[in-house]
């Protein structure tokens, strides 16, 4: 049904780098008391639209204590939002009903996740690369930094470099657009290459200084400038909601084999919980898929036929293609993974 749940005492849960731990340790507490009464009262007064809100509840939740890094939006806040309609006098499921639909089923028994994982298969990994993240330390994917450090040294020696930095500073009161640490980072690039059309107001000095900060990024590939120091770009591994990204920065001659630590790379790509393949591999899921789907309509059938205990179980194993010797208790645990693949909400 649904994993385990993780509470504020366990040792990964104040792990994690970009979460708003004051709001988890609150959705935890209710999900842990209030909710589970809740439960009891709807499932008594067999309201399954409220259970299946609470079923999507429990589930935003456990996306928000995987990390921020495998599932899209903010899923602690929209568990926050649920949460609210739960407990309101008049609920109102509307906002929800798209997630609804696509993430739980009608009885809100099963997370409904597609292709993709609903359980991160080795969560420790993610958060150690949201770690990495936060304190800027991608390099660990990296067997040897030398061309990173050759390259930071080749700017702090580049004439050129610094007197566009000079100029900058002589144009605009830098200091306005520090973060608290002291650092300006160019603008945020998206997933892909192509870029909306942007308009800055040139007008603004905002504006006419991040357009400008941007070329003085591009044109010496840093990321960011701390005080009078250049942040270069790092070669660096992300894990994102739809897959992994590797970024190789412009100035960086690849060698594949010696720069990355591939072994790394892959073990947090398959964090997620990324399922074997191959042919053999592919014909045998695609075989075992007809042989649920025969199942599920087979059990379709069987309760419409009203059969019960031998005479049912004699009919599915035949209908799926089972051997008559099958065990009943192989014959149920394929059952409920048929009701997973083919249950329509």
């Amino acid at each position: 049904m649904y994993p385990a749940p993780m509470t504020g005492s366990d040792p990964d849960f104040h792990r994690f780098p970009f979460a708003d731990h004051r709001q988890l340790d609150e959705l935890v507490a209710f999900r842990d008391g209030e909710l589970e009464r809740r439960e009891g009262a709807f499932r008594k007064k067999r309201r399954k639209r409220m259970l299946r809100l609470c079923a999507l509840f429990r589930y935003l939740l456990r996306m928000g204590l995987q990390g921020n890094s495998i599932h899209p939006s903010n899923p602690a806040w929209l568990a926050g939002r649920v949460r609210l309609a739960i407990v309101a006098d008049k609920v109102d499921t509307k906002p929800f009903e798209p997630l609804l639909q696509l993430l739980t089923d009608a009885d809100g028994e099963h997370v409904l996740s597609g292709n993709n994982a609903a359980e991160a298969a080795d969560l420790p990994m993610i958060l150690e690369g949201e770690l990495e993240r936060q304190t800027g330390t991608p390099e660990k994917a990296l067997k040897q930094d030398h061309k990173f450090t050759e390259y930071k040294r080749s700017l702090l020696n580049n004439k050129e470099f610094k007197a566009d930095w000079r100029m900058l500073r002589r144009q605009f009161d830098v200091k306005r657009f520090q973060d608290s640490k002291g650092i300006i980072r160019r603008t945020r690039l998206g997933e892909r290459n192509w870029k909306p059309p942007e308009h800055p107001d040139l007008g603004r000095t905002a504006d006419r200084f991040q357009t400008a900060f941007d070329f003085f990024c591009w044109k010496w590939f840093v990321y960011a400038m701390r005080g009078d120091e250049p942040l270069p770009e790092k070669l660096s591994y992300t894990i994102t909601p739809h897959g992994t990204q590797i970024f190789i920065p412009g100035y960086w001659s690849l060698d594949a084999h010696r720069d990355l630590d591939w072994k790394r790379i892959t073990a947090l790509h398959n964090a997620r919980g990324v399922e074997r393949q191959g042919r053999k591999l592919s014909e045998n899921k695609r075989q075992k898929t007809a042989q649920l789907k025969r199942l599920a309509d087979a059990n379709e059938e069987a309760r419409k036929r009203k059969l019960r205990g031998e005479a049912r179980m004699k009919f599915l194993k035949a209908e799926a293609g089972l051997a008559p010797e099958t065990d009943d208790r192989q014959v149920r645990r394929l059952l409920k993974e048929s009701n997973l693949s083919f249950h329509s909400p």
